[in-house]
């Protein structure tokens, strides 16, 4: 008996993309809840994996559509386009110059912010990912030490409540671990939109 079921790679990106329809947050420990049990990290890796080759996907460009025009008219859109073009170019150039010191300190300094806060729940998930294991074998030794007991002699009630009891703090730190790793998965979207903002910034450089 025990908790540690593996799962494959097709069912762990099924129970997320359940999760997603059920418009609840999908991370690692939702993933692992919603499969009675696995691997946190292999789960985070099949997870992610997923995530970042549909982003990829859904941002191939799309068959441009091309409407032949009169000569006449394609040379007066020509025309406009180009004013138009030099115009909005001029404004905002202007606009840019004004906005982005303001834009870039701003950023950055809320991206430095958030880095300290990803260290900080780096290290928490490292500490939740060994917690877990160490939980999730605690676990399956009282489980199996429950059942034992129930075999052998029927008046250990007392030690069997012991043990149950273990077992609900057991669950009862996992649920907060796992609450620690929403807040993280939170934290690195978050950052990861300022960081795609900077880069943006950085470009128009």
């Amino acid at each position: 008996m025990g908790r540690c079921r593996e799962y494959s790679d097709e069912q762990i990106i099924d129970a997320g993309l359940l999760i997603e329809s059920e418009g609840q947050s999908v991370n690692p420990f939702a993933i692992r809840n919603r499969l009675s049990g696995g691997s946190s990290s292999v789960i985070k890796r099949v997870w992610m994996e997923f995530r970042k080759k549909r982003d990829i996907e859904s941002n191939l460009p799309c068959e441009d559509i091309t409407i032949e025009l009169p000569s006449e008219l394609q040379s007066a859109l020509d025309k406009n386009i180009t004013t138009a073009s030099n115009q909005l170019s001029k404004l905002a150039h202007n606009s840019y110059d004004i906005a982005i010191n303001i834009a870039e300190k701003r950023v950055t300094t809320t991206i430095n912010e958030y880095l300290a806060k990803i260290r900080e729940y780096e290290e928490s998930e490292n500490q939740a990912s060994l917690s877990i294991e160490m939980a999730d074998k605690q676990i399956v030794e009282l489980d199996e030490a429950l059942e034992e007991f129930k075999f052998k002699n029927q008046d250990i009630s007392s030690d069997n409540a012991k043990l149950n009891g273990q077992i609900e703090t057991m669950r009862e730190r996992l649920e907060i671990l796992e609450n620690k790793e929403y807040e993280y998965n939170q934290l690195q979207r978050e950052f990861g939109k300022l960081e795609g903002k900077l880069e943006a910034l950085d470009s128009k450089k």
